[in-house]
């Protein structure tokens, strides 16, 4: 049922036929049983607002998250590409645009007037992504043309784990094995461009551990360095996130996390400085 509860590429093109937006692989075959009903335009005065409805416009309506939406924006906001001659062109630059943070492929018409176009990517018949392009944005040189408008995501960890994997993005699952929102938890390798790429970055209960096993950070970051073989400190309790087998202890001060596989233990401290590169 749908509600309005409530973020390389391969070039996607809209196939005239089955309505269905193809890259160069497989696509499923997606038909819309009860498509988005609401409006495809909703003028977003906060393009800032901490809440993705208020920013993502008639995007944020069309998901049907199973928790909060994720992320969303308006095309102004987002810095998006404009000029271009199609609907699935603009779809295209923007899944581009997006830098590998959204799905890749298998996004399909959902909704289309005479001026707006809804893309959807679906799991298992809801709308996990809403990407609404628009015709009759004006370039820089005065004429118009197709643009992405707004678009709106749920949490990644209701993605499909195929697609995180192809992303990056590492998402942990509870004791029941239930993919837990990356807003509660999640790690993904440092960025390639600072070099950082050796090292595992892991966001837990508002708080950033690494794993360095090269040393590519500065030492001052940290309290205590990482460490690949060490004894769990008797204070130290089961968070129940799990990741491929592996078991995420975290110490009672906060100071580190205990990565536990089998028999063996890593630590990886907590950032005590900001985290980030240019």
């Amino acid at each position: 049922m749908r509600t309005a509860a409530v973020a390389t590429l391969l070039l996607l093109t809209v196939s005239c036929g089955s309505e269905v937006v193809t890259a160069d692989v497989p696509t499923a075959d997606v038909s819309v049983d009860d498509p988005y009903a609401g409006p495809l335009y909703i003028s977003v005065s906060e393009p800032d607002h901490p809440d993705v409805l208020v920013r993502s416009g008639a995007s944020g309506q069309a998901l049907e998250c199973t928790g909060d939406p994720y992320t969303g924006s308006t095309g102004r906001n987002w810095g998006v590409s404009g000029g271009h001659d199609s609907a699935g062109d603009a779809l295209d630059a923007f899944i581009t645009d997006a830098g590998a943070t959204l799905p890749l492929r298998e996004y399909h018409e959902e909704r289309e007037t005479e001026d707006r176009v809804l893309f959807s990517y679906d799991v298992e018949g809801e709308t996990k992504v809403a990407v609404i392009v628009a015709d009759g944005v004006t370039d820089g040189l005065g004429r118009f043309s197709w643009s992405m408008e707004t678009f709106a995501s749920c949490d990644p960890a209701e993605l499909p784990a195929s697609v995180t994997d192809e992303l990056g993005i590492q998402v942990w699952v509870n004791e029941k094995g239930e993919r837990v929102p990356t807003t509660e938890i999640q790690s993904a390798r440092g960025p390639e461009h600072c070099e950082w790429d050796s090292a595992t970055f892991l966001d837990v209960r508002r708080a950033t551990f690494i794993k360095d096993p090269q040393g590519v950070l500065p030492p001052e970051w940290f309290d205590v360095p990482y460490d690949p073989d060490v004894t769990l400190p008797p204070d130290a309790k089961d968070t129940g996130y799990r990741l491929d087998g592996q078991k995420l202890w975290m110490a009672e001060d906060r100071s580190a996390v205990f990565i536990m596989t089998g028999r063996e233990i890593e630590r990886w401290p907590a950032a005590t400085e900001f985290v980030g590169c240019r």
